[in-house]
């Protein structure tokens, strides 16, 4: 029988999702939630917009600090991080139409981009469930992504798989935290090192790394091919220079740098076609034997690899973009 409790019950629900469609959520679970703490370096950006953007997943994350790519830098300019762990290029375009949308791009705010490109950037999968807080409509509308637009209208359900981790115990125990006190995420807030979160944890077992690498050869999906290509028009109308960075990993190159491995094929054409845009496409010590001191596994940078890979690119970058760089040789 539909009586008061369950009208208080549809109440609260429906209190939840709106609670749900708010920044405030994300930035109170900042310290939970994968998508709270990418709220948190978005947050930060809207309020102190960097002159240069790192954009990317967990290996720009932890593989970049923007004071180090910036040292020797102009006083006043700054970079900052926004690598989000398991995001993918429609997540970033989500992200930059955001920041275009509030003004954030161009001369007042965000000059150049870093674009941190590994295959698993160019893969449909959202298991964080970024695409519920950061998805455009109008990009799921007109690539036909019901799912998606269902998953970012009704948020409850779209998140229900990341908020059902709170049944694990150290998971509900980190909410209760936070919904009393602000909680900073694992590795500090956005503000404390620029959104670069250093690399923690030892090599990965076999198992792990086998894990991990087994899905690296999977071709690109069309749509986040497009929204790679998209997200870079954006950047570019709006008067931002675009890079792209390769990350490096342990064991192997990334295939976009091995043309002569036939399942390299669609995204070396990726690389191809960045090319004839006239992107640069930046290497770090490609084909050379990297040392294992500098990674916590076969795929992600320590902090001692980050200042390493950070400090060569920086290099790369002063000879395409020396105007981040102006003060250098005492100007």
């Amino acid at each position: 029988m539909f009586g008061w409790g369950s009208v208080v019950g549809l109440l609260l629900l429906a209190l939840a999702e709106t609670w749900l469609h708010t920044d405030d959520f994300l930035y109170r679970y900042r310290s939970v939630f994968a998508t709270g703490r990418a709220m948190d370096k978005l947050r930060y950006v809207e309020s102190h917009p960097p002159a240069l953007l790192v954009l990317g997943n967990s290996r720009v994350d932890n593989g970049f600090d923007p004071r180090t790519l910036l040292e020797g830098g102009a006083a006043d300019i700054i970079g900052f991080n926004m690598g989000m762990p398991g995001a993918n290029a429609g997540i970033l375009y989500g992200l930059v139409k955001r920041l275009v949308d509030q003004g954030g791009l161009g001369a007042k705010g965000v000059r150049a981009v870093i674009i941190g490109l590994d295959e698993s950037l160019l893969q449909a999968e959202d298991s964080l469930g970024y695409g519920v807080f950061y998805g455009d409509p109008a990009w799921l509308w007109q690539n036909r992504d019901w799912r998606g637009m269902l998953a970012h209208g009704i948020r409850l359900w779209g998140f229900s798989a990341n908020l059902k981790q709170l049944r694990e115990p150290g998971k509900a125990l980190g909410f209760i935290q936070a919904s009393f006190a602000s909680v900073e995420p694992i590795g500090g807030g956005a503000a404390e090192h620029l959104g670069y979160r250093a690399g923690f944890g030892g090599l990965q077992d076999a198992r792990q790394v086998r894990r991990q690498q087994e899905s690296f050869d999977t071709p690109p999906d069309s749509v986040q091919v497009k929204a790679l290509f998209t997200t870079i028009a954006l950047l570019q109308k709006h008067g931002v220079q675009v890079a792209v960075v390769y990350p490096p990993l342990l064991n192997r190159e990334l295939l976009y740098l091995t043309p002569q491995l036939p399942v390299a094929q669609p995204y070396t054409t990726v690389a191809r076609c960045l090319t004839a845009l006239g992107i640069p496409l930046l290497a770090l010590e490609p084909g050379t034997q990297r040392d294992p001191v500098m990674f916590i596994n076969s795929g992600h940078l320590n902090d001692r690899g980050a200042q390493h890979y950070s400090r060569l690119l920086a290099k790369q970058l002063r000879a395409i973009w020396p105007s981040l760089y102006i003060n250098e040789g005492g100007a």
